[in-house]
C-alpha cells in the first residue's frame, strides 16, 4: 500500500549525488564517504531533472557531499535558484569564488572551529589545512560572498565560543550557526540542559563586541522565542528569502512537507539527519524517477499537538501551536537512547526559550 500524506512537499533535498568529498571526516553528519560508491553522475542528474519537473512548486536544494568536487552541479543549482552551498572550504579559492558568483550563489557554508586542534578533532585536518580554510573564508568574504560558518559544540569546546566569534568577525564572516554535537549512542560530550546556561551566557557575551550574526540551529535546542508574543513568533517563523527551508512549520518534516531524496540509494527520507536510519525512510525512487511513498510517519500538526510530551506538550508551552515540538530528530534521538515510550513525540531535551528565561529572567 502507498501512503501519500503530502504529494507536493514544500522542500525536496537531493542527497547522495555527485563526486566524493575531498575529506573523510569521522563525524560528518552527511556520512559523505562512508558507504559512497563511485557516482554515476549522468544517471543521477537525469533522475534529479525528472523529479524536479514533477514537483515544480517545491523548493529544491541540491546537496552533494562537497560542491567543490562536484562543480558540474553548479548549472543545476543556478537553475533552481539555490543561493546556499555547503563546503569544507579547503578548495574555496579565487576560481571557486568566481564560479559561485557566476551561479548566483551568495552563501557558502563552511565548517570552522576556534583552533586547529578542534578542527582536527572534528575533520581530521592538519594545521596547514586549517589555515588554508581560514584564508579561503577571508578571500570569499572580501570577494563579496556572505560566508556562513557552521560550528559544532560539545562540552569541551563551549569555552571557545568567544574566541571563534572574534576570529569570524576578523575574517569577515556574515553569520555563525551553532550546531550541537550528537551521536546515536550516549556520549559524555553531549551538551545537556544543565550546560546550556553557560552556552547562552558565552554567546550573549560575544555579542557585546563587534560580531557576525549568531544563530543556533533548531536541532540544537529548538527555537528561541524569548520575550516574544505568539504573533511575533508566527512572523519569525515565516520562510525568509535565501533560506534553505520553505515550509509553513518550524520543522519542514511536519505534514510530510519534506523529502530527502537519496539519488544513490534511491530512497526517500522525512528528515535529512535520519536518512540512513530505518525510522527515517518513507519511500523509494524507481528507475524512471517516480517517487513512491510506502511508509507513513505521522507528523501531522493535529497529531503533534495532542501527542507531544513533557515541556513540549500543549498544556506546558504557549508556543506549542507554532513550534510543534521543535526538531523531531533531536527529541527522538535522546528519548530513544533513554528507551522512552513513543520517542518520536518526546520533548526537546533543551528548550532555548526556557534557557534564556533562566538566564535573563522571564519577560
Amino acid at each position: 500500500m502507498v501512503f501519500i500524506v503530502n504529494d507536493n512537499p514544500a522542500n525536496i533535498d537531493f542527497l547522495d549525488l555527485g563526486n566524493n568529498c575531498n575529506f573523510s571526516c569521522d563525524k560528518c553528519y552527511y556520512g559523505a564517504n562512508k558507504k559512497r560508491k563511485k557516482a554515476n553522475t549522468e544517471v543521477e542528474r537525469k533522475l534529479m531533472e525528472i523529479i524536479i519537473s514533477q514537483y515544480k512548486s517545491s523548493k529544491i536544494f541540491i546537496y552533494p557531499p562537497e560542491i567543490t568536487t562536484s562543480r558540474y552541479l553548479l548549472d543545476a543549482i543556478e537553475k533552481v535558484g539555490q543561493k546556499i552551498v555547503l563546503t569544507n572550504g579547503l578548495e574555496l579559492n579565487r576560481e571557486m569564488v568566481r564560479l559561485f558568483s557566476e551561479a548566483k550563489i551568495e552563501f557558502p557554508k563552511v565548517t570552522l572551529f576556534a583552533s586547529p586542534e578542534e578542527q582536527e578533532q572534528w575533520q581530521g585536518t592538519d594545521q596547514q589545512q586549517y589555515l588554508q580554510i581560514r584564508k579561503n573564508i577571508e578571500l570569499a568574504a572580501k570577494e563579496g560572498l556572505s560566508v556562513v560558518v557552521n560550528t559544532v559544540l560539545w562540552k569541551d569546546n563551549i569555552s571557545s565560543i568567544e574566541n571563534l566569534v572574534k576570529q569570524c568577525y576578523d575574517l569577515g564572516v556574515d553569520r555563525i550557526k551553532i550546531i550541537r554535537f550528537m551521536e546515536d549512542e550516549e556520549n559524555d560530550q553531549f551538551i545537556r540542559d544543565y550546560n546550556a546556561n553557560e552556552v547562552i551566557e558565552r554567546v550573549e557575551k560575544a555579542k557585546l563586541s563587534p560580531s557576525p550574526r549568531i544563530q543556533f540551529s533548531y536541532a540544537f535546542g529548538g527555537p528561541n522565542f524569548f520575550g516574544k508574543s505568539l504573533d511575533e513568533v508566527k512572523k519569525k517563523l515565516l520562510p525568509k528569502e535565501g533560506e534553505w527551508v520553505k515550509s509553513p512549520y518550524l520543522c519542514p518534516a511536519i505534514g510530510q512537507n519534506y523529502w530527502g531524496v537519496s539519488l544513490q540509494k534511491r530512497e526517500v527520507s522525512w528528515c535529512y539527519f535520519l536518512k540512513d536510519k530505518p525510522i527515517g525512510k518513507i519511500g523509494t525512487v524507481d528507475n524512471k524517477g517516480n517517487i513512491i511513498i510506502d511508509s507513513k510517519i505521522d507528523l501531522q500538526p493535529d497529531t503533534l499537538e495532542q501527542e507531544l510530551k513533557g515541556k513540549c506538550s500543549k498544556d506546558r508551552c504557549e508556543y506549542q501551536p507554532v513550534c510543534l515540538g521543535g526538531c523531531r530528530r533531536t527529541a527522538y534521538l535522546f528519548a530513544n537512547m533513554q528507551n522512552k515510550k513513543d520517542p518520536l513525540y518526546s520533548e526537546m531535551d533543551i528548550c532555548l526559550t526556557k534557557v534564556y528565561e533562566r538566564v535573563f529572567g522571564k519577560k
